[in-house]
Protein backbone atom coordinates (compact mmCIF):
# COMPACT_ATOMS: atom_id res chain seq x y z
CA UNK A 1 0.00 0.00 0.00
CA UNK A 2 1.42 3.39 -1.01
CA UNK A 3 2.01 5.44 2.13
CA UNK A 4 0.95 9.03 2.54
CA UNK A 5 1.99 11.22 5.43
CA UNK A 6 -0.38 12.99 7.81
CA UNK A 7 0.88 15.88 9.92
CA UNK A 8 -0.79 16.89 13.19
CA UNK A 9 -0.36 20.61 13.82
CA UNK A 10 -0.11 22.13 17.27
CA UNK A 11 -3.00 24.52 17.93
CA UNK A 12 -2.06 28.18 18.31
CA UNK A 13 -5.38 29.86 19.16
CA UNK A 14 -5.45 31.39 22.68
CA UNK A 15 -6.92 28.99 25.23
CA UNK A 16 -7.09 26.08 22.79
CA UNK A 17 -6.04 22.81 24.44
CA UNK A 18 -7.40 20.27 21.95
CA UNK A 19 -5.38 18.25 19.46
CA UNK A 20 -6.57 16.81 16.15
CA UNK A 21 -5.35 13.23 16.63
CA UNK A 22 -4.84 11.14 19.76
CA UNK A 23 -2.23 8.39 20.21
CA UNK A 24 -4.80 5.58 20.39
CA UNK A 25 -5.88 6.22 16.78
CA UNK A 26 -2.43 6.31 15.19
CA UNK A 27 -2.62 2.57 14.50
CA UNK A 28 -5.93 2.91 12.65
CA UNK A 29 -4.30 5.32 10.21
CA UNK A 30 -1.29 3.06 9.83
CA UNK A 31 -3.68 0.34 8.66
CA UNK A 32 -4.83 2.74 5.93
CA UNK A 33 -1.28 3.28 4.75
CA UNK A 34 -1.03 6.68 6.43
CA UNK A 35 2.17 7.55 8.31
CA UNK A 36 1.74 10.08 11.11
CA UNK A 37 3.95 13.03 12.08
CA UNK A 38 3.04 15.08 15.15
CA UNK A 39 4.33 18.56 15.90
CA UNK A 40 6.22 18.66 19.18
CA UNK A 41 3.92 19.54 22.07
CA UNK A 42 0.76 19.28 19.95
CA UNK A 43 -1.09 17.10 22.46
CA UNK A 44 0.28 18.49 25.71
CA UNK A 45 -2.78 20.62 26.48
CA UNK A 46 -4.94 17.49 26.35
CA UNK A 47 -2.40 15.42 28.34
CA UNK A 48 -1.32 13.46 25.26
CA UNK A 49 2.44 13.81 25.45
CA UNK A 50 5.06 13.36 22.76
CA UNK A 51 6.21 10.06 24.29
CA UNK A 52 2.73 8.56 23.85
CA UNK A 53 2.65 9.47 20.15
CA UNK A 54 6.14 8.04 19.64
CA UNK A 55 5.14 4.80 21.41
CA UNK A 56 2.12 4.56 19.10
CA UNK A 57 4.38 4.76 16.05
CA UNK A 58 4.14 8.45 15.13
CA UNK A 59 7.11 10.65 14.39
CA UNK A 60 7.45 13.69 16.65
CA UNK A 61 8.99 16.56 14.68
CA UNK A 62 9.01 20.33 14.17
CA UNK A 63 6.32 22.32 12.38
CA UNK A 64 8.72 23.04 9.54
CA UNK A 65 9.32 19.32 8.99
CA UNK A 66 5.59 18.62 8.99
CA UNK A 67 4.92 21.30 6.40
CA UNK A 68 7.79 19.99 4.30
CA UNK A 69 6.86 16.29 4.37
CA UNK A 70 3.12 15.93 5.09
CA UNK A 71 0.65 15.31 2.28
CA UNK A 72 -2.25 15.88 4.66
CA UNK A 73 -2.36 18.41 7.52
CA UNK A 74 -4.89 18.19 10.33
CA UNK A 75 -5.83 20.71 13.00
CA UNK A 76 -8.81 21.46 15.19
CA UNK A 77 -9.08 25.15 14.39
CA UNK A 78 -7.96 26.55 11.07
CA UNK A 79 -4.19 26.97 11.43
CA UNK A 80 -2.38 30.28 11.14
CA UNK A 81 1.13 29.57 9.91
CA UNK A 82 2.51 33.10 10.17
CA UNK A 83 5.01 34.68 7.81
CA UNK A 84 7.74 32.06 8.22
CA UNK A 85 5.79 29.03 6.98
CA UNK A 86 3.88 28.25 3.80
CA UNK A 87 1.77 25.38 2.48
CA UNK A 88 2.90 23.31 -0.48
CA UNK A 89 0.70 23.12 -3.60
CA UNK A 90 -1.38 19.95 -3.49
CA UNK A 91 -1.41 19.63 0.30
CA UNK A 92 -4.72 18.65 1.88
CA UNK A 93 -5.79 20.58 4.99
CA UNK A 94 -8.46 19.29 7.37
CA UNK A 95 -9.82 21.46 10.20
CA UNK A 96 -12.95 23.20 11.44
CA UNK A 97 -12.63 26.05 8.99
CA UNK A 98 -15.81 28.10 9.62
CA UNK A 99 -15.56 28.73 5.89
CA UNK A 100 -18.12 31.52 5.51
CA UNK A 101 -16.33 33.52 8.21
CA UNK A 102 -12.71 33.32 7.03
CA UNK A 103 -12.91 34.36 3.36
CA UNK A 104 -9.45 35.84 2.97
CA UNK A 105 -7.76 32.82 4.53
CA UNK A 106 -9.64 30.56 2.17
CA UNK A 107 -8.58 32.75 -0.72
CA UNK A 108 -4.96 32.31 0.38
CA UNK A 109 -5.40 28.53 0.60
CA UNK A 110 -6.84 28.43 -2.89
CA UNK A 111 -4.04 30.65 -4.19
CA UNK A 112 -1.43 28.30 -2.66
CA UNK A 113 -3.08 25.25 -4.23
CA UNK A 114 -4.32 23.77 -0.95
CA UNK A 115 -7.39 21.52 -0.83
CA UNK A 116 -9.17 22.50 2.41
CA UNK A 117 -11.84 20.37 4.05
CA UNK A 118 -14.09 21.67 6.82
CA UNK A 119 -15.16 19.04 9.33
CA UNK A 120 -17.58 21.64 10.70
CA UNK A 121 -19.53 21.69 7.41
CA UNK A 122 -21.12 18.23 7.37
CA UNK A 123 -24.89 18.71 6.84
CA UNK A 124 -27.01 16.93 9.44
CA UNK A 125 -29.18 15.63 6.58
CA UNK A 126 -26.32 13.45 5.26
CA UNK A 127 -26.40 10.24 7.25
CA UNK A 128 -23.18 9.04 5.60
CA UNK A 129 -21.40 12.12 6.94
CA UNK A 130 -22.39 11.67 10.57
CA UNK A 131 -19.14 9.99 11.74
CA UNK A 132 -17.20 12.98 10.30
CA UNK A 133 -19.39 15.69 11.83
CA UNK A 134 -16.98 17.51 14.12
CA UNK A 135 -19.40 20.39 14.67
CA UNK A 136 -21.85 17.96 16.26
CA UNK A 137 -19.24 16.06 18.27
CA UNK A 138 -17.85 19.27 19.77
CA UNK A 139 -21.30 20.77 20.27
CA UNK A 140 -22.36 17.84 22.41
CA UNK A 141 -19.43 18.56 24.72
CA UNK A 142 -20.48 22.24 24.82
CA UNK A 143 -24.02 21.28 25.83
CA UNK A 144 -22.75 19.07 28.62
CA UNK A 145 -20.30 21.66 29.93
CA UNK A 146 -22.90 24.44 29.76
CA UNK A 147 -25.19 22.63 32.19
CA UNK A 148 -22.32 21.96 34.61
CA UNK A 149 -21.33 25.64 34.51
CA UNK A 150 -24.92 26.72 35.14
CA UNK A 151 -25.32 24.22 37.99
CA UNK A 152 -22.13 25.44 39.65
CA UNK A 153 -23.17 29.09 39.36
CA UNK A 154 -26.75 28.51 40.53
CA UNK A 155 -27.23 29.01 44.26
CA UNK A 156 -29.40 25.92 44.53
CA UNK A 157 -28.92 22.18 43.99
CA UNK A 158 -30.46 20.66 40.88
CA UNK A 159 -31.72 17.42 42.45
CA UNK A 160 -35.12 17.80 44.20
CA UNK A 161 -33.77 17.62 47.73
CA UNK A 162 -36.40 17.15 50.39
CA UNK A 163 -37.62 15.23 53.42
CA UNK A 164 -40.88 14.40 55.12
CA UNK A 165 -40.78 17.79 56.80
CA UNK A 166 -39.54 19.98 53.96
CA UNK A 167 -39.95 19.89 50.20
CA UNK A 168 -37.75 22.08 48.02
CA UNK A 169 -39.00 23.47 44.74
CA UNK A 170 -37.24 21.72 41.84
CA UNK A 171 -34.88 23.60 39.56
CA UNK A 172 -36.45 24.33 36.19
CA UNK A 173 -34.25 24.51 33.10
CA UNK A 174 -35.09 25.78 29.63
CA UNK A 175 -33.05 24.85 26.56
CA UNK A 176 -33.61 27.06 23.52
CA UNK A 177 -32.70 25.17 20.35
CA UNK A 178 -32.29 21.39 20.20
CA UNK A 179 -29.38 20.85 17.87
CA UNK A 180 -26.57 18.57 19.13
CA UNK A 181 -25.58 21.02 21.90
CA UNK A 182 -29.15 21.61 22.99
CA UNK A 183 -30.03 17.92 23.04
CA UNK A 184 -26.98 17.15 25.16
CA UNK A 185 -27.96 19.98 27.50
CA UNK A 186 -31.47 18.53 27.82
CA UNK A 187 -30.09 15.10 28.68
CA UNK A 188 -27.46 16.39 31.11
CA UNK A 189 -29.81 18.73 32.99
CA UNK A 190 -32.45 16.02 33.29
CA UNK A 191 -29.93 13.49 34.60
CA UNK A 192 -28.78 16.02 37.19
CA UNK A 193 -32.33 16.31 38.49
CA UNK A 194 -33.73 19.45 36.85
CA UNK A 195 -37.17 19.68 35.28
CA UNK A 196 -36.25 20.35 31.68
CA UNK A 197 -38.24 22.13 28.96
CA UNK A 198 -36.96 22.78 25.44
CA UNK A 199 -38.15 25.07 22.68
CA UNK A 200 -37.48 23.66 19.23
CA UNK A 201 -39.35 23.97 15.92
CA UNK A 202 -37.71 21.23 13.83
CA UNK A 203 -39.88 18.12 14.00
CA UNK A 204 -37.04 15.58 14.11
CA UNK A 205 -35.35 17.43 16.98
CA UNK A 206 -38.67 17.70 18.81
CA UNK A 207 -38.95 13.92 18.76
CA UNK A 208 -35.43 13.62 20.15
CA UNK A 209 -36.22 16.05 23.00
CA UNK A 210 -39.16 13.87 24.02
CA UNK A 211 -37.06 10.69 23.78
CA UNK A 212 -34.52 12.24 26.19
CA UNK A 213 -37.23 12.98 28.74
CA UNK A 214 -37.53 16.71 28.10
CA UNK A 215 -40.84 18.55 27.83
CA UNK A 216 -41.49 20.52 24.65
CA UNK A 217 -42.29 24.19 25.18
CA UNK A 218 -44.53 25.55 22.44
CA UNK A 219 -45.03 29.29 22.02
CA UNK A 220 -48.03 31.08 20.52
CA UNK A 221 -47.87 31.72 16.78
CA UNK A 222 -44.89 29.42 16.14
CA UNK A 223 -45.51 26.15 14.32
CA UNK A 224 -43.19 23.16 13.87
CA UNK A 225 -41.15 22.99 10.67
CA UNK A 226 -39.68 20.11 8.69
CA UNK A 227 -36.01 21.03 8.40
CA UNK A 228 -33.29 23.67 8.69
CA UNK A 229 -34.65 25.57 5.70
CA UNK A 230 -38.04 25.80 7.38
CA UNK A 231 -36.38 26.99 10.57
CA UNK A 232 -34.57 29.72 8.64
CA UNK A 233 -37.83 30.91 7.12
CA UNK A 234 -39.51 30.91 10.52
CA UNK A 235 -36.68 32.95 12.04
CA UNK A 236 -36.90 35.44 9.18
CA UNK A 237 -40.65 35.94 9.47
CA UNK A 238 -41.44 35.23 13.14
CA UNK A 239 -38.39 36.36 15.10
CA UNK A 240 -40.36 39.04 16.96
CA UNK A 241 -42.94 36.45 18.03
CA UNK A 242 -40.18 34.14 19.24
CA UNK A 243 -38.55 36.88 21.30
CA UNK A 244 -41.85 37.87 22.89
CA UNK A 245 -42.85 34.29 23.58
CA UNK A 246 -39.56 33.55 25.30
CA UNK A 247 -39.73 36.79 27.27
CA UNK A 248 -43.13 35.74 28.60
CA UNK A 249 -41.90 32.36 29.89
CA UNK A 250 -38.37 33.16 31.12
CA UNK A 251 -39.47 34.08 34.68
CA UNK A 252 -40.54 30.44 35.16
CA UNK A 253 -37.00 29.10 34.82
CA UNK A 254 -33.88 29.04 36.97
CA UNK A 255 -31.46 27.96 34.22
CA UNK A 256 -31.56 28.84 30.52
CA UNK A 257 -29.21 27.26 27.96
CA UNK A 258 -29.38 29.23 24.71
CA UNK A 259 -28.32 26.95 21.84
CA UNK A 260 -30.26 28.15 18.80
CA UNK A 261 -27.55 28.15 16.11
CA UNK A 262 -29.08 27.45 12.67
CA UNK A 263 -26.61 26.05 10.13
CA UNK A 264 -25.25 28.46 7.57
CA UNK A 265 -26.37 31.69 9.22
CA UNK A 266 -25.58 33.85 12.27
CA UNK A 267 -27.18 32.82 15.54
CA UNK A 268 -30.29 35.00 16.06
CA UNK A 269 -30.70 37.20 19.11
CA UNK A 270 -33.79 35.75 20.80
CA UNK A 271 -33.33 36.74 24.46
CA UNK A 272 -33.26 40.48 25.06
CA UNK A 273 -31.54 42.03 28.06
CA UNK A 274 -34.91 43.24 29.32
CA UNK A 275 -36.32 39.70 29.18
CA UNK A 276 -33.33 38.24 31.01
CA UNK A 277 -33.53 40.90 33.75
CA UNK A 278 -37.08 39.75 34.50
CA UNK A 279 -35.92 36.27 35.53
CA UNK A 280 -35.82 35.04 39.11
CA UNK A 281 -33.05 36.37 41.37
CA UNK A 282 -29.95 34.17 41.14
CA UNK A 283 -30.91 32.56 37.83
CA UNK A 284 -28.24 31.58 35.29
CA UNK A 285 -28.23 31.99 31.51
CA UNK A 286 -25.54 30.31 29.39
CA UNK A 287 -25.31 31.42 25.76
CA UNK A 288 -23.67 28.64 23.74
CA UNK A 289 -23.88 30.75 20.58
CA UNK A 290 -22.01 33.78 21.89
CA UNK A 291 -19.24 34.47 19.41
CA UNK A 292 -19.99 31.51 17.12
CA UNK A 293 -20.76 33.80 14.20
CA UNK A 294 -17.39 35.53 14.34
CA UNK A 295 -18.78 38.48 16.30
CA UNK A 296 -19.79 39.12 19.88
CA UNK A 297 -23.41 38.40 18.94
CA UNK A 298 -25.48 35.34 19.75
CA UNK A 299 -28.83 34.32 21.18
CA UNK A 300 -28.55 36.51 24.29
CA UNK A 301 -28.29 40.26 23.85
CA UNK A 302 -26.22 40.87 26.98
CA UNK A 303 -23.82 37.93 26.59
CA UNK A 304 -20.18 38.26 25.53
CA UNK A 305 -17.88 35.35 24.62
CA UNK A 306 -16.06 33.90 27.62
CA UNK A 307 -17.37 36.55 29.99
CA UNK A 308 -19.64 36.40 33.06
CA UNK A 309 -22.04 39.36 33.19
CA UNK A 310 -24.20 40.13 36.20
CA UNK A 311 -27.59 41.68 35.47
CA UNK A 312 -30.71 42.23 37.53
CA UNK A 313 -30.77 40.65 41.00
CA UNK A 314 -27.62 38.48 41.12
CA UNK A 315 -28.52 37.02 37.74
CA UNK A 316 -25.58 35.51 35.83
CA UNK A 317 -25.25 35.63 32.03
CA UNK A 318 -22.36 33.57 30.70
CA UNK A 319 -21.07 33.71 27.14
CA UNK A 320 -19.82 30.19 26.65
CA UNK A 321 -16.71 30.73 24.55
CA UNK A 322 -14.72 27.61 23.62
CA UNK A 323 -16.22 25.04 26.00
CA UNK A 324 -14.84 21.93 24.27
CA UNK A 325 -11.32 23.18 25.04
CA UNK A 326 -12.24 22.93 28.73
CA UNK A 327 -12.67 19.16 28.30
CA UNK A 328 -9.71 18.60 25.96
CA UNK A 329 -9.26 14.86 26.50
CA UNK A 330 -12.83 14.02 25.53
CA UNK A 331 -13.05 16.71 22.85
CA UNK A 332 -9.76 15.67 21.23
CA UNK A 333 -10.72 12.01 21.22
CA UNK A 334 -14.08 12.79 19.62
CA UNK A 335 -12.47 15.01 17.00
CA UNK A 336 -9.80 12.42 16.24
CA UNK A 337 -12.55 9.91 15.50
CA UNK A 338 -14.05 12.45 13.08
CA UNK A 339 -10.67 12.75 11.34
CA UNK A 340 -10.28 8.97 11.18
CA UNK A 341 -13.78 8.58 9.72
CA UNK A 342 -12.97 11.17 7.06
CA UNK A 343 -9.81 9.35 6.00
CA UNK A 344 -11.64 6.03 5.82
CA UNK A 345 -14.23 7.76 3.64
CA UNK A 346 -11.68 9.35 1.30
CA UNK A 347 -9.70 6.11 0.97
CA UNK A 348 -12.63 3.70 0.81
CA UNK A 349 -11.78 2.75 -2.79
CA UNK A 350 -8.00 2.74 -2.48
CA UNK A 351 -5.84 5.87 -2.86
CA UNK A 352 -7.11 9.03 -1.19
CA UNK A 353 -9.40 10.70 -3.69
CA UNK A 354 -11.19 14.05 -3.83
CA UNK A 355 -14.47 13.35 -5.63
CA UNK A 356 -16.88 16.28 -5.70
CA UNK A 357 -19.65 14.07 -7.07
CA UNK A 358 -19.73 12.47 -3.60
CA UNK A 359 -22.41 14.38 -1.60
CA UNK A 360 -20.33 14.33 1.57
CA UNK A 361 -17.24 15.74 -0.11
CA UNK A 362 -19.27 18.26 -2.07
CA UNK A 363 -20.50 19.63 1.27
CA UNK A 364 -17.16 19.84 3.07
CA UNK A 365 -14.48 20.60 0.46
CA UNK A 366 -14.05 24.38 0.48
CA UNK A 367 -10.99 24.93 -1.71
CA UNK A 368 -9.65 22.68 -4.48
CA UNK A 369 -7.52 23.15 -7.60
CA UNK A 370 -7.07 26.85 -6.91
CA UNK A 371 -10.75 27.64 -6.44
CA UNK A 372 -13.00 28.49 -3.48
CA UNK A 373 -15.91 26.07 -3.85
CA UNK A 374 -18.35 27.01 -1.12
CA UNK A 375 -20.92 29.47 -2.45
CA UNK A 376 -21.38 31.53 0.75
CA UNK A 377 -17.62 32.01 0.94
CA UNK A 378 -17.44 33.05 -2.70
CA UNK A 379 -20.10 35.68 -2.12
CA UNK A 380 -18.18 37.04 0.89
CA UNK A 381 -15.00 37.17 -1.16
CA UNK A 382 -16.70 39.20 -3.85
CA UNK A 383 -18.19 41.56 -1.28
CA UNK A 384 -14.88 42.00 0.50
CA UNK A 385 -13.12 42.71 -2.80
CA UNK A 386 -15.72 45.29 -3.79
CA UNK A 387 -15.50 46.96 -0.40
CA UNK A 388 -11.73 47.18 -0.56
CA UNK A 389 -11.76 49.01 -3.88
CA UNK A 390 -8.86 49.04 -6.31
CA UNK A 391 -5.46 48.14 -4.90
Amino acid sequence: MTAMTLGVLRETAPGERRVALVPDLVHTLDALGVAVLVERGAGAGALFHDEAYAAAGAGVVSRAEILRHADLLVGVQAPHLGPTHRYRPGQLLVAMVASALTPFQLWQWADQGVTAIGLDLVPDTLGAGYPMDALASQARISGYRAVLIAAERLRRCLPPWGSTETTFEPVRALVVGAGPAGLQAVDTARRLGALVHAHELRRRARVEVAELGGTLLDLPGLRPVDDAAGLARALDSELAELRQGLADVLPRFDIVIAALDPPGRPAPMVLTTEAVQAMRPGSVVVDLTSGTSGTSGGNVQCAAPGILTLVGDALSVIGAGNLPAQAPVTASTAYAHNVSALLHHLKRSGPLTIDLSDPVQAAIVVTHHGSVLKRPTGQLLLGATAGAGPG
